[in-house]
């Protein structure tokens, strides 16, 4: 167990519930922003979400279930580790209603109970083998990989590096580049990155920061580091909040993990994450890589392009059950 304790926050919605669309279509998405509805589907796989967080994680205090208001049918809301965290519960009244991932994330911290050393996942991020708080937490410190990466823009519909952009403003007005990587050099130049590290020796020239390296993998949290950006930034944060839908103004909880990462507040690790994509990749690579113990994250991503939904679900869900068919404790029995 570890020395204190380490809970989980999970973000979760259910796109085809009639009264959560019928509330979205009250609000007229502005310009550039992100509304597709394949940022809302639900894929019916959330249960084998819970149980590889029983079997991998039993070591965590509390899973976080971050939830409009709906709930999966077979979800034992009794559980002693869970808590139902609806939006109105934590996110200030002036933000909401809210449609954007990134209002429910810039305002964890002021979930209640939650403890200051948390994990965030988004419900795609699967864990994929045991695992202890070390993978996670060392001596108190978040467990990162710091790798520099220039930012770019592939095409015109692009969304995230606008994002990546904004919050590199913030950490730009507050860090120097190379002073804090030649501080911190043991921490940068960490033998765990492999031929990473390599990124970060041909970037290091320059003062600012061109961006650092996203793994779209869950990502371990100190509650204090939120509450100290917040307390810096109010103005900026409050501003991605009162955006109803994701905007390309906006920061996200990239910020909160590259202001550890330039304040030295993490310990290497190695990267042992994995990254599909459904519509993109065929399911027999996205089982094989459920299936596959070197990682301890697997992230199946929903792609907003053309796929056959009804038949990649089943898929999908086929896929999953070979690999974990037991029922957990969180689900209700006889369900």
């Amino acid at each position: 167990m570890p020395d204190h304790p380490i809970d989980i926050v999970v973000a979760w919605v259910d796109g085809s519930d009639p009264a959560w669309r019928a509330e979205r279509a009250k609000y007229r998405p502005e310009t550039n922003t992100d509304n597709n509805d394949a940022r809302y589907r639900e894929w019916g796989v959330f249960q084998y979400w819970f149980r590889r967080i029983e079997d991998y994680a039993p070591w965590v205090r509390t899973v976080h279930l971050i939830t409009w208001g709906h709930l999966p049918p077979w979800l034992d809301t009794d559980h002693p580790k869970l808590h139902i965290v609806n939006h109105k519960d934590y996110i200030p009244a002036g933000y909401l209603p809210t449609f954007s991932s990134h209002t429910i994330e810039l305002n964890m911290h002021r979930i209640p109970g939650l403890a200051e050393h948390f994990i965030y996942f988004n419900d795609d991020m699967y864990l994929n083998s045991p695992t202890v708080p070390e993978d996670f937490f060392v001596d108190g410190q978040p467990v990162d990989t710091a790798v520099l990466h220039n930012v770019t823009n592939s095409d015109t519909f692009s969304f995230m590096p606008y994002i990546a952009l904004n919050c590199l403003g913030v950490i730009n007005e507050n860090f120097v580049k190379r002073e804090v990587m030649l501080r911190d050099k043991k921490k940068w130049f960490s033998l765990k990155y492999g031929k990473l590290m390599m990124h970060n020796l041909y970037l290091l020239p320059g003062r600012n920061f061109n961006g650092f390296r996203n793994f779209h993998a869950c990502a371990p949290f100190l509650k204090s580091t939120l509450e100290e950006v917040w307390e810096k930034y109010p103005q900026i944060l409050d501003a991605t909040c009162r955006n109803r839908f994701r905007s390309r103004s906006d920061v996200n909880q990239y910020l909160f993990r590259y202001w550890q990462l330039a304040n030295g507040r993490f310990v290497p690790g190695k990267p042992r994450y994995n990254y599909l994509t459904l519509g993109e990749d065929d399911m027999k690579d996205i089982e094989k890589a459920l299936a596959d113990r070197r990682y301890i994250e697997v992230c199946v991503n929903d792609d907003p392009s053309g796929l056959d939904f009804s038949e990649e679900q089943k898929s999908l869900r086929d896929a999953f059950d070979r690999c974990h068919p037991k029922p957990c404790g969180f689900e209700k029995q006889g369900i």
